[in-house]
């Protein structure tokens, strides 16, 4: 079984476990292993039965029979699915299968409905390439797993291959335990029923007409010409009954919550106090996230209070950040921002976890500041200039000059990358704020202005442009543009005539 230097030589290792809502109700109460037990689906006086344990079945009953007629076939118990229950004892064994492998692929459980499968059967797949040096070869690394299922409660069946999709067809037709190499995979698939395979009825049809009923036989007919007659369902098949079909693994994630609770004995009036019980709810939060190499994005910070609404606040840093002192530091100013107003009976703690953020700045590069003394600084100003004053403009969809809004402060960690240099071209340098001047028209044109003491006389002119817009806010702006050139000295300037007041003003000067 090994492939020297006590590698294991299979890389995929199925476990099978039939009939799982009866195996997860006697697991719940161990008093019914000895017991025929019946798992029903359905509205009474309609329940069928679902799942049955290996007395039951002895005794006659089926799947699919109706419960009046189950119960003919002698002493049995009898109850409805519970789901939720099937789903805790599905977890705990995926937890027997993590202690053997990191990388664990659910196909069968009662989250998917047992992957639409007319039996109720749990079916994981576990990776277990390059564990040889902790369990020994593929028959000790299955014996070991087989043993902790059993210690567990779970009575199930393990195959071992080096093909994932020959692993689980190999635990799904034997019992017990049974591995595979490469040079025993094919005889061991040869003498098993081609109904194992995953196809469709018309397809098991066509091949029982053809007198095709193992996978032997099955894997020894012409490829081109099943081909042909079957097209690329038959072609896989084949590789099936082979035991060289591709499988991807898609190993199961579990769900990351970063959530920490604490009940206070007494009401907590103190700020110093409350910090000293955030600073090891954090410090949980940031071992949790660490463990999964996420950084922190965002914190929320719930305080349920005495005879009044529970209050909230929130921290974001600029970048995900692993440093406890900043977020603790964070949520003080926040908190000395928007105290609460009455005792605290409860901290939650909630927090929101991404990929760290990394990068590495040129030699030549403008020095950056660290990000934590950045968000920390940030979050002072906010406190003393307020909330919306603090961050990055952005400018606005608008025709309105000077119109933008502020967006909270990202820092960019990439490199910008090179760019060819622009072609060159004219510009404006804007008056803030824009400068009075009294304008007179001839034929509804600019002809000389009066502006910082002077009499200029325009000699060519272009306009206007008309602008308007926030009419719904009551803060309506309406005004006509014109680009203008004066003589004695030449220069070239927009004007800007406001409607409402009739006033002229010199916007900006053209470079």
């Amino acid at each position: 079984m090994d492939a020297g230097g006590g590698q294991i030589a299979m890389s995929f290792t199925a476990l099978h476990l039939p009939e799982f809502p009866v195996t997860a109700w006697q697991r719940s109460s161990p008093g019914l292993r000895s017991q025929a037990c019946v798992v029903l689906e359905g509205v009474a006086p309609q329940e069928k039965v679902v799942s049955v344990c290996a007395r039951a079945k002895a005794a006659g009953i089926e799947h699919g029979m109706g419960k009046a007629q189950a119960e003919t076939g002698g002493v049995a118990l009898f109850r409805s699915r519970q789901v939720a229950e099937e789903q805790a004892a599905f977890q705990e064994a995926v937890e027997v299968a993590q202690r053997f492998s990191p990388r664990i692929e659910a196909i069968a459980f009662p989250g998917n409905a047992y992957a639409e499968a007319p039996r109720l059967d749990a079916l994981l797949l576990l990776d277990s390439a390059g564990t040889g040096t902790l369990f020994g070869s593929a028959e000790s690394y299955a014996r070991r797993l087989y043993r902790e299922l059993q210690t567990s409660g779970f009575q199930g069946h393990i195959g071992s291959a080096p093909n994932a999709e020959a692993a689980l067809i190999l635990a799904r037709s034997h019992r017990g335990i049974v591995c595979a190499d490469r040079d025993s995979l094919r005889g061991k698939l040869a003498n098993l029923p081609v109904a194992l395979l995953p196809c469709e009825p018309k397809t098991l049809f066509v091949l029982n007409r053809w007198g095709i009923r193992t996978l032997g036989a099955l894997a020894a007919l012409p490829e081109a010409a099943l081909i042909s007659r079957l097209g690329q369902q038959g072609r896989r098949l084949q590789q099936l009954a082979c035991g060289e079909a591709e499988h991807l693994l898609i190993p199961e994630e579990p769900e990351l919550t970063l959530s920490e609770t604490t009940a206070l004995d007494s009401p907590l009036d103190l700020m110093e106090s409350l910090l000293f019980v955030l600073s090891p709810m954090l410090e949980a939060i940031l071992r949790n996230a660490m463990e999964r190499a996420y950084a922190i994005r965002s914190v929320e910070l719930t305080l349920l209070l005495e005879r009044a609404e529970p209050h909230s606040v929130a921290v974001r840093p600029a970048t995900p950040t692993q440093n406890r002192e900043v977020l603790l530091k964070l949520l003080n100013i926040e908190l000395q921002a928007h105290p609460p107003t009455a005792g605290i009976l409860t901290v939650v703690l909630e927090a929101e976890a991404t990929q760290p953020q990394t990068a590495q700045r040129g030699l030549f590069q403008a020095q950056f500041p660290e990000p934590d003394r950045l968000e920390l600084l940030l979050a002072r100003l906010r406190s003393i200039a307020g909330e919306n004053n603090v961050g990055s403009p952005q400018l606005r969809n608008s025709h309105r000059d000077d119109a933008f809004s502020m967006a909270p402060f990202q820092p960019s960690l990439q490199r910008n990358a090179t760019q060819e240099p622009l072609p060159s071209r004219l510009a404006i340098r804007v008056f803030r704020p824009p400068q009075s001047v009294r304008v007179t028209c001839w034929s509804s044109q600019p002809r000389t202005m009066f502006w910082q003491g002077t009499s200029l006389a325009i000699t060519a002119a272009a306009g206007p442009w008309h602008s308007s817009g926030s009419w719904w806010d009551g803060q309506a702006w309406d005004h006509d543009l014109w680009d203008v050139v004066t003589a004695n000295p030449v220069q070239a300037l927009r004007l800007r005539q406001d409607h409402a007041s009739k006033e002229w003003s010199v916007v900006g000067l053209y470079d």
